[in-house]
């Protein structure tokens, strides 16, 4: 049985997060309300109201986001290998 390797999955959803979390925040504040329709049929019955406004947290969340992300995708490759 193939093993997953740990790191270029963990590194995959990295990635993934830091180009996706800007876009969908871009969608946001220049399509606030198409951005709303679209999650509350995503999340039936989510009632969603975009008032954000881009402040320099963003960039230390969006760190801290893409390093939980990281943790996980190297958690999921672990667990994969250790059950298979």
């Amino acid at each position: 049985m193939r093993k997953l390797n740990a790191i270029a999955l963990a590194n995959t959803f990295t990635i993934i997060d830091l180009v996706l979390h800007p876009l969908f925040h871009l969608w946001g504040w220049f399509l606030p309300r198409s951005y709303e329709a679209f999650m509350h049929e995503f999340v039936i019955g989510l009632d969603l109201r975009v008032d954000e406004t881009f402040t320099p947290m963003f960039f230390l969340f969006w760190i801290l986001e893409a390093v939980a992300f990281w943790i996980l995708g190297y958690v999921v490759a672990a667990l994969y290998n250790r059950l298979s």
